[in-house]
């Protein structure tokens, strides 16, 4: 049923896109999931994927905890030749939490480092600092800094797990939610790979498991959402 359904999308995609490589590139593939019973808290879970779904020139932004006794230039210029030694060079830029105070208070500076990135990490230590800092617009916008542990012994692989891997965004508020698992320039089999990985980490993350799961859906921007798993009734009462 995966395999259908995302055959199908790409099709559509290709007849849309009449052959011009750039649109099929552009119009990402979305995961849709409905679930019976809506979480009284809301939570972010992190999807860790088989196949990147960001390009090699996503811009990265990586805000980092203040180092005593060390300027804000220092504690950056640490944190790079640390990123450096490690072989990352998908991380565009470091900000230190000094920094992100001192030189993005205003709305207006937010909005140009929330529109220059397509992704924010966040060293774990300041992850509960950053929300009052960053303004709501990040949090609307799903670019919410994700949180590293910097102090990872394999720190490469704990990065590149956030920066190739997605997020299912599980609000109290409704009961559909949408995580990114690929785009229509992947391979079929890539994108296949992705879904069953993420409906993998669903089943155990989310709340009551894969009981509250209803239906999955697989849709891009412009298709109609088509199903690949719908639950039986008999959950509802479990």
């Amino acid at each position: 049923q995966v395999r259908k359904a995302v055959e199908a999308l790409l099709a559509f995609a290709r007849s849309k896109a009449k052959g011009d490589a750039l649109l099929l590139k552009d119009s990402e593939n979305v995961h849709l999931l409905t679930v019976w019973k809506v979480p009284r808290v809301a939570q972010v879970i992190k999807i860790p994927l088989p196949h990147g779904i960001r390009p090699e020139t996503a811009e990265v932004c990586l805000f980092t905890k203040d180092e005593p006794n060390l300027s804000a230039e220092q504690t950056e210029n640490l944190y790079k030749k640390l990123l450096i030694q490690n072989g990352i060079r998908s991380v565009s830029q470091v900000i230190s939490y000094k920094t992100l105070k001192k030189e993005y208070k205003l709305f207006e500076a937010k909005r140009r480092l929330l529109n220059r990135f397509d992704l924010f990490l966040s060293d774990d230590r300041i992850r509960r600092l950053l929300p009052s800092h960053l303004g709501k617009h990040f949090y609307e916008r799903k670019k919410a800094p994700l949180s590293v542990n910097l102090k990872a012994r394999n720190l490469a692989k704990e990065l590149q797990k956030h920066i190739q891997g997605t997020t299912l965004p599980v609000t109290n508020k409704g009961c559909c939610y949408t995580a990114r698992i690929g785009h229509t320039g992947m391979k079929a089999d890539e994108i296949i790979d992705n879904i069953i990985a993420a409906a993998e980490v669903m089943a155990k993350k989310l709340p009551k498991n894969w009981k509250n799961v209803k239906i999955l859906h697989l849709k891009t921007l412009k298709s109609v959402a088509l199903p690949i798993f719908t639950a039986n009734i008999s959950n509802l009462d479990e």
